[in-house]
């Protein structure tokens, strides 16, 4: 397959850092080891490239998720986790985001009318840990866990997206402070 995991992966990490809008096909097409002519045989666009990314975002996403779950700790401390692996994630893919933010509804939200929570392969093992926090006594207060997960997902992915990009703060320093911010911020 043209654009394989590997390839994605090669892609984001090269060019990751750049503005997509200014990416010819040509260097993308370098970036995974092929022609321009190749990806156009293989019909292989930019759209095709953002989906094939934004499904790769998706797939790193569930893979972070049962370490998480499965580690030991309190929720809180788990949640705290989390939120680090939604910034490491996050991270990999700052210079994409800009790019995949007309298709970032389709990627990030439920389907519907009014309002909509973020969908649950990104929220629900945030949704799950507030659930294990309330049982272990580390998160009170809690009145709505999915719609709380989705709250704390976007509190952190996009305040740290912004730190990163629009205050260029250090990947390690707008983490550690976001994190704390909104495990924090949660009744104890």
């Amino acid at each position: 397959m043209l654009l394989d995991t590997d390839r994605l992966a090669q892609l984001r990490d090269q060019l990751g850092h750049r503005d997509w809008q200014e990416l010819t096909v040509a260097e993308i097409a370098a970036a995974v080891g092929v022609s321009r002519m190749t990806m156009h045989r293989h019909g292989v666009g930019k759209d095709e490239v953002l989906v094939a990314l934004a499904e790769l975002l998706e797939q790193e996403f569930r893979d972070a998720a049962l370490p998480v779950l499965a580690a030991g700790g309190t929720a809180r401390e788990r949640l705290r986790g989390a939120l680090a692996s939604v910034c490491e994630i996050d991270e990999r893919y700052l210079g994409v985001f800009a790019a995949l933010s007309t298709a970032l509804e389709r990627v990030f939200h439920e389907q519907g009318d009014g309002e909509v929570l973020t969908r649950e392969l990104f929220t629900g093992t945030l949704r799950r840990l507030l659930e294990a926090g309330a049982e272990d006594g580390s998160i009170a207060g809690v009145a709505d866990p999915a719609e709380t997960a989705t709250l704390i997902f976007n509190a952190t992915g996009h305040t740290y997206r912004h730190l990163r990009t629009g205050h260029r703060w250090p990947a390690d320093k707008a983490r550690e402070r976001v994190v704390a911010l909104v495990v924090d911020g949660l009744p104890g």
